[in-house]
């Protein structure tokens, strides 16, 4: 199902589980994924074969604190000092392997939920090596509830072990995601409207987690730091940059804050960014019930892009 599935070494030598999805005769170009918090890279078998079948190679990766980089189930959300920072380096660690293999070939970013933020930190430090970036479930964080997230978890690490469930923020964060939703089958059930994928999800023992609050301590710290001005000016402005999102996601604040990226990027004058808001959509696109259609679109735009 997965191909060539190994550790590599990330930052610091630290092991990071890495998938590759190269079955390509003739590939067009690399697409490189972050995944979301709470879940892991094999759960994008499904739409790495479809880019595969379009002509391009996919890497993912488990993020520190995630999937089989974690090591087991009570290591999860456990992203270890200064993580947040280190899992973007991580990825810019696995896209120099990328261009050492494929130095002729568009390397296109794509991440989604947490692994959108990460991607937002990566294109302020690394916009320069990839040629895309393509954000699903995305969304500005700032203000208040940011301040308020950091105020709470600098509070908790101070007073207790750091590797303990976060779960007053958990719930102050996921706790209302369900309030729009008639009937749901799950907590998660904002997530998707696929039933089916709701089931799969919960029924993952590494997908779910109550997260620990190192994790969110470094997450809080580096939203803090996503949209100050200077910072964002070393975003390359010839960046093609796509930002997708169902209009019912609760992250993306039911599309206000998705558009509100949106203007963020156009506003600091990057010439090509898109954005596109699915009509009844959840949190998931990529395992939404048009999901085909979301594949396709994102092909599209890669093809008009680069080919």
């Amino acid at each position: 199902m997965k191909n060539n599935g190994t550790f590599i070494k990330g930052k610091d030598d630290f092991p990071i589980y890495l998938y590759t999805w190269n079955r390509v005769n003739e590939p067009k170009g690399v697409v490189q994924i972050f995944h979301g918090m709470a879940e892991h890279a094999a759960r994008y078998n499904d739409f790495a074969k479809h880019l595969n079948r379009e002509g391009y190679i996919v890497y993912a990766s488990d993020h520190r604190g995630h999937g089989k980089t974690a090591k087991g189930v009570d290591n999860l959300g456990n992203i270890g000092e200064d993580g947040f920072s280190n899992i973007v380096h991580d990825g810019y660690i696995i896209n120099r392997m990328i261009k050492k293999s494929y130095s002729n070939l568009p390397i296109i970013l794509l991440g989604h939920s947490f692994g959108s933020f990460i991607s937002q930190e990566y294109i302020i430090k690394y916009g320069e090596s990839i040629d895309g970036l393509i954000l699903s479930g995305s969304a500005k964080m700032e203000g208040i509830p940011i301040k308020l997230g950091q105020i709470i978890s600098t509070i908790q690490k101070k007073i207790y072990d750091d590797k303990n469930k976060a779960n007053l923020i958990d719930k102050a964060s996921f706790g209302n995601f369900n309030k729009k939703i008639k009937h749901p089958i799950s907590k998660f059930s904002w997530l998707t409207r696929d039933e089916e994928q709701v089931e799969k999800y919960d029924e993952d023992p590494l997908c779910g987690t109550i997260f620990p609050i190192i994790y969110y301590y470094y997450f809080f710290d580096g939203l803090s730091k996503l949209y100050i001005k200077e910072r964002l000016e070393n975003i390359p402005k010839n960046l093609p940059i796509f930002i997708f999102s169902g209009d019912k996601d609760p992250v993306g604040g039911y599309g206000k804050q998705v558009k509100k990226l949106y203007e963020t990027y156009k506003d600091i004058g990057i010439k090509n960014v898109n954005i596109k808001l699915y009509p009844g959509g959840r949190h998931e696109m990529l395992n939404e019930i048009n999901r085909k259609e979301v594949y396709n679109h994102i092909t599209d735009w890669i093809k008009e892009v680069y080919e």
